[in-house]
């Protein structure tokens, strides 16, 4: 049994150190402040409520993307940190453009945007790098309970491809 044992440990250990040379470089950290710069269209909506047991997402697209009319457009540039809106079909959450800004620049999570009226906290669904051609903005509706919590009552996701 013991020699066994022993036949079976060598034969995985031999298995295990029989990787592969890692060859190459990885290269450079994408940047994603070059990643945003450009023009953003929006291709679908989803809407979840993080309190459903299912956490069942409803996909709302057809009131942001309607055959005939143009869809809302976001442009970022990175020089002057602006960003403009043109408005399309459904809620416009940006306003009229202003300034805005990543939480990290070089691992951003949130993105902040300083309108005239209000400055709007969003979530990145994910970091876009210069070669991504979809972008994911997140919106989470919140109320405050009688404890002082804030408890989130839905979160909007809001799907946009690149125009250029």
């Amino acid at each position: 049994m013991k020699k066994t044992l022993i036949l079976i440990s060598c034969i995985a250990i031999g298995f295990a150190s029989c990787k592969p040379e890692v060859k190459g470089e990885l290269g450079e950290v994408p940047s994603k402040m070059e990643g945003i710069r450009g023009t953003w269209e929006v291709s679908g909506f989803k809407q979840q409520d993080p309190n459903n047991a299912i956490r069942e997402e409803r996909d709302l697209s057809e009131f942001y993307v309607i055959d005939g009319q143009a869809p809302a457009r976001l442009s970022f540039n990175t020089d002057s940190m602006k960003f403009s809106v043109t408005p399309g079909p459904g809620k416009n959450f940006f306003g009229t453009g202003g300034n805005w800004a990543f939480d990290n620049n070089e691992y951003p999570t949130k993105m902040f945007l300083y309108t005239p009226a209000d400055t709007i906290e969003a979530l990145l669904g994910s970091a876009v790098r210069p070669s991504d051609n979809k972008l994911e903005i997140q919106f989470e509706s919140s109320c405050t309970q009688a404890d002082g919590s804030k408890l989130i009552t839905s979160v909007y996701t809001l799907i946009f491809n690149r125009a250029n």
